[in-house]
């Protein structure tokens, strides 16, 4: 009998999603309804070919299935190997990184939240069910310079199959609402609420690391906030994929609590340690910029899930969603309209700020772990 994703165990995945990761859940839950089957196509490789108009989009042709993932030998879980293969056919070097790889996470939050303004294009692609849902949009992301938080716009189209729905995610630095579906409230997270519970002595960036967490709300930053809860990264490599430097990084779902988090409701969603559905994402590869000009600037996350006992792949491992950040630009200038909340009459909202308010006070004393 074959096996099937219940719409709870998908959404247990992220807890409270950011809405980067919301197309895997949505994309998830639409081919769990479908009853035809699409062969799964390969990832698009790092850098991609041109990339298509959102206008247009279609999904690619079929064709075979995903390259098996290269494997660490000792112990069969998925390899940070694609670094490296130049044009010509020679290998770059890879090196390994004795840094703590969850330590380089922390500082992708980091700049994320504190970094320069940044635009980029983005695609996803996810494989469920032998079937294949492909995203296409853009994020516009823009650092102020009164206050921690964000200006954000992420718009995406989703394309499974011949049905398509759109996303929406935007933030005036003040208040941010996210539209995922057309048939549910939009959410709201009301950020001046945020920054209040965080002491205004702390919102600067080079405060501790558990407040670049809780200022993590939208877009890349709560992204990898998400990743850096629910991951424990183990290994990490440095080399280049297409002439760009950079570190990958590999991790499992964590079996216990790290030793810095963010101690919002949220937080203890993402950090969930119980017995997670075998068909969810059990690990997952993160590429970092290494350059200067664009620091820890998340490049490719990659979500993994064991294969099924019947599977002939000889990878114990199938890819089942990759998110690519691409052509990213600081030179970027964005006006008042970018950030301006969709125009349609809201009857209902929810609002999710108490998900993102810290649930123990903030002290100004050094850090030291709270016992949940």
């Amino acid at each position: 009998m074959e096996t099937r994703f219940s719409l709870a165990s998908i959404f247990k995945l992220a807890g409270s999603p950011p809405v980067l990761l919301l197309a895997l859940l949505l994309a998830a839950a639409i081919l769990w309804n479908r009853s035809d089957r699409l062969l799964a196509s390969p990832a698009l490789p790092f850098p991609a070919a041109a990339f298509p108009d959102a206008a247009g989009t279609q999904l690619p042709p079929k064709q075979s299935a995903p390259t098996p993932v290269p494997l660490d030998p000792s112990n069969g879980l998925p390899n940070p190997s694609p670094l490296g293969g130049s044009t010509s056919g020679s290998s770059d070097a890879i090196t390994p990184v004795t840094t703590d790889p969850n330590q380089l996470v922390l500082a992708a939050v980091r700049q994320a939240v504190w970094g320069p303004s940044i635009y980029c294009r983005v695609q996803q692609t996810t494989n469920v069910y032998g079937q294949r849902a492909l995203l296409i949009g853009e994020l516009k992301s823009e650092a102020l310079s009164n206050s921690p938080m964000r200006r954000l716009r992420y718009t995406a189209r989703v394309a499974v199959g011949e049905t398509a729905f759109d996303l929406l995610q935007v933030s005036d630095g003040r208040m941010m609402w996210t539209k995922s579906s057309p048939n549910s409230p939009p959410k709201r997270i009301i950020l001046d609420q945020v920054l209040q519970s965080i002491p205004s002595s702390m919102q600067y960036p080079d405060t501790r690391p558990e407040v670049h967490l809780l200022l993590a709300v939208g877009g890349q930053a709560e992204l990898l906030r998400g990743l850096y809860h629910r991951y424990n990264w183990y290994k990490a490599v440095s080399g280049k994929i297409g002439g760009a430097d950079v570190w990958q990084l590999v991790g499992r779902l964590r079996t216990e609590p790290t030793r810095i988090a963010g101690n919002a409701p949220v937080d203890n969603m993402n950090s969930d340690i119980g017995s997670p559905s075998p068909n969810l994402p059990t690990e997952a590869r993160l590429t970092l910029s290494r350059s200067t000009k664009l620091p820890y600037f998340p490049f490719i996350v990659e979500y993994f899930q064991r294969a099924a006992k019947s599977s002939t792949a000889k990878s114990p491992f199938e890819l089942m969603s990759r998110i690519e950040f691409k052509d990213p630009s600081t030179e970027i200038q964005f006006s008042d309209k970018d950030f301006d909340r969709f125009n349609e009459t809201v009857e209902e909202i929810k609002d999710e700020t108490q998900d993102y308010l810290p649930t123990v006070r903030l002290s100004t004393e050094p850090f030291s772990r709270v016992n949940r």
